[in-house]
């Protein structure tokens, strides 16, 4: 864990999110890249300077921008943070994705509103584009009053041998950042089995992928969002933490729109994994 990208639209909930990658990278002795994305009328990046001056509204937002990430770059230096600051310019057509593999980052930290709906409310459709493709763990988090604490993680699988390695990577890291994982399969009457089944399905499952022991906890409920955020509710968890399937398919349990509904309704970070990148 050694980059963090914290992509940031200068709002509350993007400084939360940015206040929380602090704690992680203060934990594992990260570097962080804070990111801004400008979306321009043209691309700006063939304009001359003179040019840019037919865009006094674009060349003032710049302006503003860049003030806004120096101050942010500032008050982390002064921590004595590793923090960099990358502003960029997008006509709509290129992703934040890019820069994963391009800057080499290992997590993405994004901030979410919360309630108001995830799909126009997370920091633009740029860091939208993140959750459904990032190919590194996208750890998604909303202000709150109360001390972060990350002991206990609900990890959400659904055993199948193409969520293995994304298994490992999301146990790797949650315990890199001092977390436990509590492994969690919920029953749901569109594809329930009987709890034999689940356990031994879970088995041979932990025996391929797993590292360390786990115990296997099944709850049952009408849909997958509603098991995860009530069994992390009354086990008290401090996050979730899930591998979605980036296609869109019914007879996939963990779609992307299960990971937005979480982070739509759940009071808790949500750490997603795509585990279809590849393929798209």
């Amino acid at each position: 864990m050694k980059k963090l990208l914290v992509p940031t639209d200068f709002s509350t909930y993007a400084d939360a999110a940015l206040d929380f990658a602090v704690h992680l990278a203060q934990k594992v002795d990260a570097e962080i890249l804070i990111m801004h994305v400008i979306l321009t009328p043209v691309n700006w990046a063939k304009l001359t300077r003179e040019q840019e001056k037919l865009y006094p509204d674009t060349l003032e937002v710049i302006k503003k921008a860049k003030i806004e990430l120096s101050a942010r770059k500032s008050r982390l230096s002064a921590l004595g943070l590793n923090v960099s600051e990358l502003l960029h310019f997008s006509d709509g057509k290129e992703r934040v994705i890019q820069f994963l593999s391009l800057e080499k980052i290992d997590m993405v930290v994004m901030g979410s509103h919360g309630k108001y709906g995830f799909k126009s409310h997370v920091l633009g459709s740029n860091t939208y584009t993140v959750l459904r493709k990032s190919e590194v763990p996208v750890f998604i988090v909303k202000p709150g009053e109360e001390v972060f604490s990350f002991k206990k993680v609900v990890l959400a699988t659904d055993f199948k041998e193409s969520s293995g390695k994304a298994f490992q990577v999301l146990g790797d890291t949650i315990r890199l950042l001092g977390g436990e994982v509590e492994l969690l399969y919920v029953n749901t009457p569109a594809n329930f089995m009987e709890d034999q089944k689940i356990r031994e399905m879970g088995a041979q499952f932990l025996e391929k992928f797993a590292f360390y022991t786990h115990g296997i906890h099944i709850y049952g409920a009408y849909n997958v969002e509603r098991g995860i955020i009530q069994y992390a509710k009354a086990e008290n968890a401090d996050a979730v933490a899930l591998i979605t399937h980036g296609k869109t398919d019914l007879q996939q349990l963990f779609s992307p729109s299960v990971t937005e509904n979480l982070v739509t309704y759940l009071d808790k970070p949500v750490i997603s994994l795509n585990v279809t990148t590849k393929d798209k």
